[in-house]
């Protein structure tokens, strides 16, 4: 069973904030085995689910789930499928990086699909709480399904079996709604993942400057699709991964990847793996040590 480390005391209240808010106006990596399903309990995942120009990461231990980001709302019957090809049972955890339709639109999907144990998303205030109909969707899926939701805030740790979740942001609010992204370390039986949602240099700045964290990872989601405006190079240098993975659409309309972020992978040395050309791209972790696995 999932256990959180520091039971967060907003929880609650935010769920109520919630409600008040509305009212008022508110395939999986198949690595070449025979069986239908080839993990077995012990194997542990991580998918960067191909949704085109958006995200979405699932974390596989079991036949227990972790999912960050969904997607466009197009793509939440990919997600669910997708889910569902890899045996998982439950979402022990959902991750709503931040309110934008190419992060959460495919997320109602999977809110009415699975039993969620805890769905994490940051704290808005009146400042950067959206009106658009996706993110009504997706408030109106929670309440229907009384999903517990919970406020990410800084230094929460959030655990089950084989895989530790550590949230590094957002630290402060801000109106971009990019930079209230939740930024988040996931550790993967040893495996260090940094996951930046779409933060950009802003959050990215305020976060290095007054987190006191590990930063070091394996492996890092570039942030933003790989946008120039995510490129922080003492964030990035700190978290010292050998492998980046981009997620973003073919012959997108915004030229992401970047070249600055194409730039910064190649100085550094790094491994890249893109969605628009790789499709899912899939790591498999045991023992602090991964590998790329094909299906």
């Amino acid at each position: 069973m999932a256990k959180r480390r520091r039971k967060n005391k907003k929880s609650v209240l935010f769920s109520i904030i919630v409600v008040i808010l509305l009212i008022v106006g508110y395939s999986c990596g198949d690595e070449g085995g025979i069986d239908t399903n080839p993990y077995s309990a012990s194997d542990a995942y991580v998918h960067f689910i191909d949704v085109g120009q958006g995200s979405s990461t699932l974390i596989q231990i079991g036949d227990k789930g972790v999912l960050i980001d969904a997607g466009e709302k197009e793509y939440g019957d990919y997600v669910v499928e997708y889910i569902n090809s890899c045996g998982i049972k439950k979402l022990e955890y959902v991750v709503a990086s931040h309110p934008h339709s190419d992060h959460i639109g495919g997320i109602t999907d999977v809110i009415e699909e699975y039993r969620i144990g805890e769905f994490i998303m940051p704290e808005l205030t009146e400042i950067n709480i959206p009106t658009t109909k996706v993110y009504e969707r997706m408030i109106n899926a929670l309440l229907e399904k009384d999903v517990e939701v919970t406020a990410a805030e800084v230094g929460d740790s959030f655990i089950m079996e084989g895989f530790t979740m550590k949230i590094l942001g957002p630290y402060e609010q801000t109106e971009d709604l990019n930079d209230m992204s939740v930024i988040c370390k996931v550790t993967v039986n040893g495996v260090d993942f940094m996951i930046l949602g779409d933060a950009e240099k802003g959050e990215l700045s305020s976060v290095f400057g007054n987190v006191n964290a590990s930063y070091g990872s394996d492996i890092i989601a570039m942030g933003h699709h790989g946008s120039s405006t995510s490129i922080h190079k003492g964030f990035l240098n700190a978290v010292d991964a050998d492998v980046a993975v981009i997620s973003c659409g073919k012959d997108n309309s915004y030229g992401h990847p970047h070249k600055e972020a194409l730039q910064y992978i190649k100085n550094n040395g790094m491994t890249l793996y893109r969605t628009d050309y790789d499709g899912d791209v899939v790591f498999r972790c045991a023992g602090g040590e991964y590998e790329r696995v094909d299906y």
